[in-house]
């Protein structure tokens, strides 16, 4: 690949169009006595095409093994008359990859040894098993499905697939970022003292974006709990060392009732959950927040007997000193955004054959810990884990 390959020429390669016509070529063998790893991905939506983006990246660096993207799948035709318009801006060293209109197809290709899937969330399940199924490594974007029961068969799905030796991991990609890889180091080393609380929020500025109908839809995307507060579940479950035992909390719409009309998910909510220990989380989410540091961002502070440490920041306080800087300042950027660190583990767990940190034990209990407050908001009572996962 050109070294100076621009985004949006591969954006266009990985579209999988050549002017007007679908394009049918698969790529060009790698050089020789290179690892290589053939990717398809299922979903061009805004996730699917930030996926897109990060591979462009992988395809760029010459450690590791190569990464070629293969084939793609999507069902939008708008999508698809987007991709046709990019490869406009094509770079002939690249044969476009393959484009499925229906994902089953792409995963009947022989030539492709991993699936990524950025689907809407309801989809996340069926895919992720037939994708197995087919023998392919698995990248699925969180959550891992959209009810318990759900969760459960990607769960026997996945350990059935890694004993057959394929690689799972799903999109929690905090597991990969190194300020809360060191914010969480630090706590478990004892330096801190033992964990009393944990506050958490996740203050959006505005309604989620239109183009994305889905997500208003609580069966489909789960609501602000499901598709988003997973993602800090994991971190409590990271964190606290296990599932939490009971949650209880309470939520609605105040700012963008019926908008858009037939929107049936919160627009805010606040809860607290008991993990092992005695320890309590406080999680408030809410879509209208003031673009203000003091209303609006994510963080999860992290109240110790010694320390209060800010994951996300990696900085912890005490009592007897100033604030303290865990990482450098370019610790992150040396080694791109989440996603591409992400994906980066994921082509290297292929390699090397190591369970993925975020694989599909720590996907099932981020998501489970999402149902359980999601159960508990509906019904405005405490709902203990064991209801909802009684093994």
């Amino acid at each position: 690949m050109k070294p100076n390959l621009s985004r949006r020429q591969f954006l266009a390669h990985s579209a999988g169009l050549a002017g007007a016509s679908l394009g049918i070529g698969m790529p060009r063998p790698a050089r020789q006595g290179a690892a290589e790893v053939r990717v398809g991905i299922i979903g061009l939506g805004d996730r699917g095409r930030t996926l897109l983006g990060a591979l462009g990246s992988l395809q760029r660096d010459d450690a590791g093994p190569r990464v070629r993207v293969v084939a793609i799948s999507d069902a939008s035709v708008q999508a698809l008359r987007r991709a046709r318009v990019a490869l406009q801006d094509s770079d002939d060293s690249l044969e476009p990859p393959r484009l499925f209109p229906n994902y089953r197809e792409l995963l009947d290709e022989k030539g492709v040894d991993a699936v990524i899937i950025a689907t809407p969330v309801h989809l996340h399940a069926e895919q992720a098993i037939t994708a197995l199924a087919a023998g392919k490594h698995l990248y699925c974007e969180k959550p891992i499905g959209h009810d318990a029961e759900a969760c459960r068969r990607v769960l026997e799905a996945s350990r059935t697939a890694e004993t057959a030796g394929r690689i799972v991991q799903f999109g929690f990609q905090r597991r990969y970022n190194p300020r809360y890889r060191r914010s969480i180091d630090l706590l478990r080393s004892g330096e801190a003292g033992q964990i009393l609380y944990v506050r958490a929020q996740w203050h959006a500025t505005g309604n989620p974006p239109r183009e994305k109908p889905w997500i208003f839809q609580q069966e489909k995307s789960g609501g602000l709990v499901l598709e988003q507060a997973c993602h800090q579940f994991d971190v409590f479950h990271w964190l606290l060392g296990g599932p939490p035992l009971r949650a209880c909390g309470l939520g609605g719409v105040s700012r963008w009732r019926d908008d858009p009309p037939g929107r049936d998910i919160m627009d805010h909510f606040g809860a607290t959950i008991e993990y092992p220990g005695g320890v309590h989380v406080q999680l408030s989410h809410v879509s209208f927040a003031i673009p203000d540091r003091r209303f609006s961002g994510i963080y999860e502070l992290v109240f110790a007997e010694r320390m209060g440490v800010d994951l996300g920041n990696a900085i912890a306080w005490t009592k007897e000193g100033p604030a303290r800087q865990l990482l450098p300042p370019d610790a992150t950027s040396r080694q791109g955004n989440d996603t591409e660190s992400a994906l980066r583990a994921f082509v290297a767990s292929i390699a090397n054959g190591q369970r993925p940190d975020a694989n599909a034990d720590v996907a099932y209990h981020a998501t489970m810990a999402a149902l359980l407050c999601q159960r508990a908001l509906e019904t405005g009572e405490s709902v203990h884990f064991k209801e909802i996962d009684p093994a």
